[in-house]
């Protein structure tokens, strides 16, 4: 990785649950990845800022995104 900072948040679940998280991410333009074993689907997904601030909201953000995924 280049200059700046990062956070890899993970997710572990079902791959039924694991659908609308990478539905999300996609239309987001989110890298993730994907690692599935023994019936779990984990996600990793990075987010990526210049500063920490900018990481901060990032991270925000995506924690709103996720959170709106469970109404």
């Amino acid at each position: 990785m280049s200059n700046g900072h990062h956070v890899v948040v993970t997710w572990s679940g079902t791959d039924s649950d694991s659908q609308p998280i990478v539905q999300l991410l996609q239309r987001q333009n989110i890298p993730y990845a994907v690692e599935k074993e023994n019936g779990l689907t984990q996600l990793e997904i990075t987010v990526q800022a210049e500063s920490l601030r900018a990481l901060r909201d990032s991270v925000d953000a995506l924690l709103v995104q996720l959170s709106s995924l469970e109404d």
